[in-house]
């Protein structure tokens, strides 16, 4: 006997499987070769559980983003702005789709927040 006389896939459940499942459903737009696409989907449904709530106010919800910031993309920091044209070169070699996506800006900067100057009088050395 050979495998293909014995193995078949399965194209829909039988009756006798479908049954028993009950409130079973299948979501042909996730697939399981995604898991950060999956993961967001489970943080959604906790977000649309808590959204059906009528104890909390709408203003104080966070807005809902499908994708969070690094979104689970490959991230590249570069020392210099070479790395520019590298990343821009190695997706046209790899044909990868959606190209790249600046973050920040070539410039290493402190915020507006942070201070500069340091709260300690500087040290004039030892007699």
């Amino acid at each position: 006997m050979r495998a293909r006389e014995f193995i078949t896939e399965q194209a829909d459940l039988p009756e006798e499987t479908k049954e028993p499942m009950k409130n079973t459903f299948v979501l042909p737009g996730l697939s399981a070769s995604d898991p950060y696409k999956n993961y967001r989907f489970g943080v959604a449904m906790a977000r649309a559980r808590s959204d059906q709530a009528t104890d909390t106010a709408n203003e104080f919800r966070p807005a809902w983003s499908a994708e969070t910031a690094f979104g689970e993309h490959a991230v590249i920091v570069g020392f210099n702005n070479n790395v520019d044209p590298v990343i821009d070169a190695a997706l046209k070699m790899t044909k990868t789709p959606g190209g790249k996506k600046p973050v920040s800006t070539a410039a290493s900067e402190e915020p507006e927040f942070v201070g500069t100057q340091s709260p300690v009088k500087g040290f004039k050395g030892y007699k």
